[in-house]
């Protein structure tokens, strides 16, 4: 598993989301494998396969350069972001934020009350982004990751891989 931060960016346009449509999940499959060598995501105490989740998709034109796979658990009153990706040529251009922005609207609508997401103790710009969000810390599994993975690996700037952290936003009622 790799973490990617943000490199040189292309310059242009805020960035254009939609749901995913069946033959979309291709190029979930490679943002997949490209971030995080691999399509089930441990979470939660469970396992989410990215290519059996609704989607959405951020896109520059037609080229999908960012995807946010999703889970509905209806029994926990939440949505699962189970993945929130884009490339790193494409990050600064607000596909992260809209993302999350496209999941909520659809979790309002199903008339869910929250949305979590799951990090690691390295991923600065994730924990970044969810914290701008207005995502809280909620819990911390420590050493979960390494667990989960044989060991402890380096990640985002040589920082080693061990924990889980769980993140918590609170969705607003709808009108609000």
């Amino acid at each position: 598993m790799a973490v990617i931060a943000a490199g040189p960016r292309e310059p242009g346009p805020p960035l254009t989301i939609r749901p995913a449509s069946p033959a979309d999940y291709h190029r979930i499959e490679e943002l997949a494998l490209y971030f995080w060598d691999e399509t089930v995501v441990d979470c939660f105490d469970r396992q989410f396969d990215v290519m059996a989740c609704p989607a959405y998709l951020a896109c520059d034109g037609e080229r999908i350069v960012g995807a946010a796979p999703f889970a509905v658990e209806e029994a926990w009153g939440a949505v699962v972001l189970v993945m929130l990706n884009v490339l790193p040529g494409y990050q600064g251009r607000g596909g992260g934020r809209s993302l999350l922005d496209a999941v909520h609207q659809e979790a309002r609508e199903r008339g869910l009350a929250r949305s979590l997401v799951v990090t690691t103790n390295d991923d600065l710009p994730a924990l970044a982004l969810y914290q701008r969000y207005g995502f809280r810390i909620v819990e911390i599994l420590a050493g979960r990751v390494a667990k989960d993975h044989g060991g402890a690996f380096d990640g985002f700037a040589g920082i080693p891989v061990r924990d889980e952290i769980r993140l918590e936003y609170q969705l607003p009622a709808r009108g609000e």
